[in-house]
């Protein structure tokens, strides 16, 4: 028989899990903080363009009341998963932890047996956690990026409309061009400062994120894509 061994093991539970059950941050003194640069000033900016539009399409659907309520949905499924998977990892280690209490007190050979035998089937059930884990991640992965699709879907009508009031010629995606972003502090309270280098009114991104609330149509309800596999003969269990 193979001999098992908890050594370590302990540490695997836990590896990919978001890094979030388990988790400890050692406390270390704080350093000094550093005085933060002070944010530059927009750039005046030339003529604009005529024709030519620019569009954040990531900050339009986050922006937009039907962006704003799947972020959230999304995080209520995000948290019924960590309490999950922070549940079963918890009961994992506690047997870890009797495991490794129980191999001390094995001092027979029959004791030393019966206790591998324990630790090889507690291996196992580390295995199917850790699968678990990685499956959930992919699930939310999955629906965040089918959300995302649907949103953009919804996206495109209005974009269509704003592009022909505005008489864009051409739209520029803001990914192509230069951002300035800084994170600072003011006031002791963060601060960001961001902006696109073109002028501004050259960016729809707003009106589309306006015309898109107007409309007042919703995002239809959706649930976290599963992959578990469903037993032969069974039909696909709903969440």
């Amino acid at each position: 028989m193979k001999k098992a061994t908890l050594i370590s093991l302990g540490a695997l539970i836990m590896a990919g899990v978001s890094g979030q059950v388990f988790a400890q941050t050692a406390a270390t003194p704080a350093a000094p903080a550093a005085a933060a640069p002070t944010p530059p000033t927009p750039p005046t900016f030339g003529a604009a363009v005529p024709g030519q539009c620019v569009l954040d399409t990531q900050e339009a659907m986050a922006d937009s009341a039907m962006g704003k309520a799947a972020a959230d949905r999304l995080r209520q499924l995000k948290a019924v998963v960590d309490s999950e998977l922070s549940t079963e990892g918890k009961s994992l280690d506690s047997e870890r932890q009797s495991l490794a209490t129980q191999q001390k007190a094995a001092t027979t050979p029959a004791a030393k047996t019966a206790w591998e035998g324990k630790a090889q089937a507690w291996e196992q059930k580390r295995q199917a956690f850790q699968q678990k884990v990685e499956q959930r991640n992919q699930e939310m992965q999955y629906t965040q990026q089918e959300v995302m699709s649907a949103i953009f879907q919804k996206l495109i009508p209005q974009i269509n409309a704003v592009v022909t009031t505005k008489g864009c010629a051409t739209v520029l995606s803001s990914d192509s061009l230069l951002h300035y972003d800084m994170s600072s502090t003011s006031n002791g309270q963060p601060a960001q400062t961001s902006f696109l280098y073109a002028n501004p009114s050259m960016n729809i991104t707003q009106d589309v994120v306006a015309k898109l609330d107007a409309t007042k149509e919703l995002l239809p309800s959706f649930d976290r894509v599963s992959l578990d596999q469903p037993a032969q003969g069974a039909a696909p269990a709903q969440k």
